[in-house]
């Protein structure tokens, strides 16, 4: 209920704040559709980057939020409500990582941003991306929804959200360590190339390192 009231009460001011082009929504469309639950991979510019993917797609994500937002019990009430989980960047956080994998067993829709925390530039670098997107929906079965965002929110500047088709795990080899490293390094490849693709002007050569890194990276 809370979510639902504070999405009536947000959609319009922050979606004229921060207006938001969506170009591939047909793909959470179709998974919407089947009823499949996903994990959305996104980068992460902007403390705003969760809150508007809630907000422009009227959906109740499950993500990932650094516990410090939790430090009062209104804020920590109010996070949980969004669909925010606490999590202590500074350690392995085994609670945080099971309490993702029972939403997932229960078919929520999770979001994560594979490199933990903000970054100052869109496209992801290979050794800066963490392999819990691949862990998450190796061990659960679930598609990952690849995103992109390209630019960081700024307040009255149109920002293209890329939505790419869903990238299936095979839950045959969930056992098998280095296809956990081949998965990930997919998983990564697919969000990259949305903003490769689909923006020219961006800079040539941060592409050819990103793509060599990554390249790199799988020998």
């Amino acid at each position: 209920m809370v979510f639902f009231i504070a999405f009536i009460i947000l959609y319009i001011p922050l979606s004229i704040i921060f207006p938001i082009k969506i170009v591939g929504k047909k793909h959470i469309k179709n998974l919407k559709k089947s009823k499949e639950n996903f994990i959305i991979s996104c980068n992460h510019m902007s403390n705003n980057d969760g809150v508007m993917l809630d907000i422009k797609f009227a959906t109740k994500f499950r993500y990932l939020a650094k516990k410090e937002l939790f430090k009062t019990k209104f804020s920590s009430w109010l996070m949980r409500k969004l669909g925010a989980v606490p999590v202590d960047r500074t350690t392995a956080d085994t609670r945080a990582v099971k309490e993702i994998f029972s939403l997932l067993n229960k078919k929520k829709n999770v979001c994560i941003f594979p490199q933990g925390t903000r970054v100052k530039t869109p496209l992801i670098e290979g050794e800066t991306a963490k392999e819990g997107v691949a862990m998450f929906a190796i061990r659960t079965g679930t598609p990952v929804l690849p995103m992109m965002f390209d630019r960081k929110l700024r307040p009255f500047h149109k920002t293209y959200l890329y939505i790419g088709k869903p990238i299936y795990p095979d839950i045959e080899r969930k056992k098998d360590k280095v296809y956990l490293d081949e998965f990930s390094n997919q998983i990564i490849d697919k969000m990259n190339n949305l903003l490769i693709e689909n923006t020219p002007k961006l800079n040539t050569t941060k592409r050819l390192e990103i793509g060599e890194k990554n390249e790199n990276e799988r020998f």
